[in-house]
């Protein structure tokens, strides 16, 4: 978890050679500590990854919400993904503009959408039939046309935790091939919605490429016939590395293996935790030292209140 940002200066803990002991000292612990340094670092290694396809890098807000990262970052030239009004209005305050926007996720509320609408976000990911026609019908009130992607939902496993993985059939998330083209079949029924690309995304900390590769085989077989489908949205999923010995592959060889399959589209790329992962710090002070039926424990002031992950889903931090 090191990294130039976060490191040992002699036996002092430090972050861009700050000390941590003197940022819990003024701060009082628990505190996350955050490297805008590294962040951007992650951000750039990504863009630059992507470059030959001219991906456009939306930051998946979820992953860390604060302002002065989005700041920073919309000012380095991401755009933001969103999953609810009250992320769109976070990147709208960080100063994203609203047309670099991506609104996501499976459960959008009519409130949020026509939140969405008002301040003239770029893309709504569309996850079901019904979103579709609501969308529409809040796009026509408005006197407005919604840009639209469609979620497809490739039915592949990928090789990451059951809880993190999206992409398989049983998952609550996007529409079926037989759905999207539907949808295309009828798209002039919806007069206000301007259906042009696809979104996928199987699932998080995805640590080989295969599956990744063929969610996209799928999706552009899918998109070929229709000339108006030519923005592919590929979602996040790039892993990062928890612990020491940490097998994942850099996002350049996670970029070799993708870029053939992307070149003649649009691209969007959504990572969240592959830029903020390995800049953030939680810092805890050790309350008690307590030995119990042959374990040692350390009593720390950091619970689930601070970090919730490994409770979800057996999740490890260093």
């Amino acid at each position: 978890m090191l990294n130039d940002s976060i490191r040992y200066v002699g036996d002092r803990l430090t972050v861009d050679k700050v000390s941590v002991a003197e940022i819990a000292a003024r701060t009082g612990t628990p505190v996350y500590v955050y490297s805008l340094r590294r962040a951007l670092h992650n951000f750039e290694r990504i863009r630059a990854a992507f470059a030959p396809v001219r991906a456009h890098i939306h930051y998946s807000i979820k992953a860390n919400g604060n302002l002065t990262l989005l700041r920073t970052l919309a000012q380095a030239g991401a755009g933001m993904d969103a999953v609810s009004g009250g992320e769109i209005y976070r990147a709208l305050a960080a100063g994203a503009a609203p047309q670099d926007i991506v609104f996501a996720g499976v459960g959008k509320t009519r409130t949020d959408l026509q939140y969405a609408l008002e301040n003239g976000v770029g893309w709504f990911n569309v996850e079901n039939v019904g979103e579709l026609a609501l969308l529409d019908r809040l796009a026509a009130e408005r006197g407005v046309t919604a840009r639209v992607a469609l979620r497809f939902n490739p039915d592949v496993q990928a090789v990451t935790h059951r809880h993190i993985a999206t992409g398989h059939g049983g998952a609550k998330f996007g529409l079926s091939a037989d759905a999207i083209q539907h949808i295309l079949a009828t798209q002039t029924d919806y007069k206000h919605l301007s259906i042009d690309g696809l979104h996928i995304h199987i699932g998080s900390q995805l640590h080989e490429m295969t599956a990744t590769e063929q969610a996209i085989q799928l999706a552009r077989a899918l998109a070929e016939p229709y000339p108006t489908l030519r923005t592919l949205d590929i979602g996040g999923g790039l892993p990062v590395a928890y612990a020491p010995g940490d097998d994942v592959p850099p996002v350049e060889s996670f970029a070799a293996a993708l870029l053939p399959l992307l070149n003649g589209y649009h691209v969007l790329l959504e990572p969240g935790r592959a830029i903020i992962a390995d800049a953030g710090l939680l810092v805890s002070e050790v309350l008690y030292l307590k030995a119990h039926a042959g374990e040692h424990f350390a009593i720390v002031d950091a619970g689930m209140t601070e970090l919730l992950r490994p409770a979800l889903y057996e999740a490890h931090h260093e």
